[in-house]
């Protein structure tokens, strides 16, 4: 069984590397096809309680800044777009106090992907723990371009985790938010995207005509008139 489990396949993740060295010690150290069954065995359950965990803190840290989004996409009560806004917030700093309250609580799972865009995020937005780290400076000096990708990045993992509509209706509250780091070009783009993947290509189509509408220096616009020629 020793030769299952060699450091390639455990793909230079630490916790595994580690499980796969004492499982190699014990099999050349003990005797007995037995005592090497057994240490498999337990093995094998520890492996699998460790990928049940880190999807879990996974999911944990996803939702924390799936909220985190929302509330930053939420209009204020003086904002034009308010009328028709199912909720707004009576002044940023409310909006913001909610927000990096959740982008903190998503960060604290800095070992997922989701923990790491919310850390970039309060970064960005001048709110990380450590303002003297290297990992501050870098987000400051590419505020706008790292929080923008940590946004977009966050509506797909959305998506890739079945959650399509869930994505749409954030990316959606961003369009209307004055408050999101994306440019809204770059938003139309995704939105179109995530309709065609929800199979919804007349949406698609809508958005993508919209955005070369609206931006016809975009360099999306390229991008998404083929698109519409295949819808």
């Amino acid at each position: 069984m020793a030769k299952k489990m060699r450091r390639d396949d455990l793909k230079r993740d630490e916790v595994m590397e580690t499980v796969g060295k004492g499982f190699r010690f014990v099999s050349v150290h003990r005797k007995g096809a037995a005592e090497a069954v057994a240490v498999g065995a337990a093995l094998a359950v520890l492996i699998g309680a460790f990928v049940a965990l880190r999807a879990h803190r996974e999911s944990q840290a996803s939702e924390r800044l799936a909220r985190a989004l929302t509330a930053l996409s939420i209009p204020l009560a003086s904002d034009p777009s308010a009328g028709t806004a199912p909720r707004t917030y009576p002044s940023a700093a409310e909006r913001d106090a909610d927000a990096d309250r959740e982008l903190a609580a998503a960060a604290e799972f800095g070992t997922t992907r989701s923990g790491r865009q919310a850390a970039l995020i309060l970064a960005a937005r001048g709110k990380s723990k450590d303002a003297d780290s290297t990992f501050d400076r870098y987000a400051r000096s590419g505020k706008s371009v790292v929080a923008a990708a940590a946004e977009l990045d966050s509506y797909r993992s959305l998506a890739e985790r079945g959650k399509v509509n869930e994505a749409i209706a954030a990316v959606k509250r961003a369009i209307e938010s004055s408050s999101t780091a994306v440019p809204k070009d770059a938003l139309l783009a995704e939105l179109g995207d995530l309709y065609e993947r929800s199979g919804s290509p007349a949406d698609a189509k809508a958005i993508y005509q919209r955005l070369v509408s609206e931006y016809p220096e975009s360099s999306y616009t390229s991008q998404v008139q083929g698109k519409i020629a295949g819808l």
